[in-house]
């Protein structure tokens, strides 16, 4: 069971049950929201700092983690003065963000479907390296590796929609851990 108390480490599982959500933030830059029947590994969170400096002391941010089934929406930003890094692994490939990008990814049924909303991402599929921009989406395994356009899918649009409204919560989220812990991480 996670509280808000829960403290969530490298090598945490998380499973999320049938009508269940999980809105989590793991560092001030990267907030997502896990939905029912979902699973997600925490493999590494990772802060590096500039020596004994005081002030805008965090030069890097780094995220990884593995979304083993289920659906996550992130919404990822670049701060300013330092180095950020997002790397989600999936049984199918992988896709990183380093810089400010807004998706959902689903892994189900023996495929990963990632819809960008807003800013870029990186997709790593067997050996195959590609981008997918902002209003685009990509399923693989697939035997066609082009990017399609949401506004020519039902299921992309919902996916577009759906992350549209959780953006606010996720905002809100990074806005309330700013409050709570004031200068955390966040310099």
């Amino acid at each position: 069971r996670i509280t808000p108390a829960t403290l969530l480490q490298v090598g945490s599982l998380v499973r999320i049950g049938t009508s269940g959500t999980l809105n989590l933030a793991f560092l001030p830059n990267t907030v997502a929201s896990l939905s029912e029947k979902s699973e997600l590994q925490i493999d590494d969170l990772a802060v590096t700092k500039d020596g004994n400096a005081m002030r805008n002391d965090v030069r890097s941010r780094m995220v990884r983690l593995l979304l083993l089934g289920g659906t996550m929406q992130v919404s990822f930003n670049r701060l300013p003065d330092s180095e950020s890094d997002l790397a989600i692994k999936t049984p199918q490939g992988a896709l990183t963000a380093n810089s400010d990008c807004i998706f959902l990814i689903n892994v189900g049924e023996g495929k990963t479907r990632v819809t960008c909303v807003y800013g870029m991402l990186a997709l790593h599929i067997e050996r195959a390296d590609f981008l997918i921009e902002a209003g685009y989406f990509q399923e693989f395994p697939s035997s066609d590796l082009s990017p399609k356009a949401a506004a020519e899918d039902a299921q992309a649009q919902r996916d577009v929609m759906s992350m549209i409204e959780t953006e606010h919560e996720l905002q809100d989220l990074a806005g309330r851990q700013r409050l709570l812990k004031p200068g955390f991480l966040d310099r």
